[in-house]
């Protein structure tokens, strides 16, 4: 029992004293490597399914520090491969959902993965643009040989109207937010037109505008009036005196217009127009006692006008005029 005693004694004291040895040391580790560097599309927008990104190794990279590159969309893996040979390089292929997608990118190596890059944002919009026009409405009918097109479609698309059976396209002013105007010219009878927009990502669209053109019996009529009589000539010592002014009005199809805008206005010798506004009721609008004042600025003759616009949009000028001696 000494023996063995004193063996456990030995044996301890034998570790506890080996302090000089050959015991392994903690070996240094790498540093994870730095940031590399995306590059985005331009533009970064696309109807594709998939995208391409550029991007550039640090200048001083330590090649032993990395060995891969992943690339990361919206926060998921996506993507990882060896370590480029050249500092510039292009991942190719990379999957993206509709909408904006967030792209990151990092080296890893036996340090560990480095820091991601700056995010860059692409966007995928597969969506054909929408196309609505507002003038004239598909399938109405006009009565004049020209008609101006209005709509609208999506905002930075380009617009191309055409005649469907000639494919003449026609000039088209287009405006930021997706507005477009185009004039037309109208045979008698059914006039076809296709209207087409691109998108700023390449998505195509098109419609199909019919305009059919009639004759017109649309007419306007002026009359001035003075005391119930019509009045072609006034005398300087008739004045002061009240006129009246009237507008009959027939639609397209030759009634009584109801709901048609027009506009007066009134240029007497030598001195400013006047203007006055009044709305068609069973096809006549007035201007009642309009003054027609004595003094020297009377004299001469008097121009009256009146612009009516039809409910279907049409515009009908009429003309008369009166002299005072």
């Amino acid at each position: 029992m000494v023996l063995l005693v004193g063996a456990g004694i030995a044996l301890a004291s034998g570790t506890l004293s080996n302090r000089g040895g050959d015991s392994q040391q903690p070996q240094p580790t790498k540093p994870a490597p730095p940031a590399v560097t995306l590059t985005a599309p331009d533009p970064a927008l696309t109807r594709e399914s998939t995208i391409d990104i550029a991007g550039v190794l640090p200048s001083d990279l330590d090649r032993s520090l990395a060995d891969k590159v992943r690339v990361y969309v919206d926060g998921k893996l996506e993507r990882e491969r060896s370590l480029p040979d050249e500092p510039n390089f292009t991942i190719s292929g990379l999957p993206i959902d509709e909408g904006a997608s967030e792209i990151t990118a990092s080296l890893i190596g036996d340090g560990g993965e480095g820091p991601l890059s700056e995010p860059i944002t692409v966007t995928r919009d597969s969506t054909p643009p929408d196309i609505s026009i507002s003038r004239p409405l598909p399938g109405s009918t006009v009565y004049e040989p020209t008609e101006i097109v209005r709509g609208r479609t999506e905002a930075g698309a380009t617009v191309e109207v055409a005649d469907e059976n000639g494919h003449r396209p026609l000039a088209t002013t287009t405006s930021p937010d997706g507005r477009f105007e185009s004039t037309i010219e109208l045979a008698m009878g059914s006039n076809a037109f296709v209207i087409r927009s691109v998108d700023a990502a390449g998505n195509r669209a098109s419609t199909r505008l019919e305009v059919i053109r009639d004759a017109s019996l649309a007419s306007i009529e002026l009359t001035v009036t003075a005391n119930g009589l019509p009045v072609d000539q006034l005398s300087v010592s008739d004045l002061p005196v009240n006129v009246d002014v009237e507008a009959t009005i027939r639609d397209e199809l030759g009634k009584a217009s109801d709901g048609a805008t027009v506009t007066f206005s009134v240029s007497p010798p030598n001195r400013t127009t006047t203007t006055y506004a009044a709305t068609t009721s069973g096809g006549h609008a007035r201007w009642q006692n309009l003054l027609v004042d004595g003094g020297n600025f009377s004299t001469g003759t008097w121009l009256i006008t009146a612009l009516a616009t039809m409910p279907s949009g049409q515009e009908l000028r009429g003309n008369a005029s009166f002299s005072v001696r």
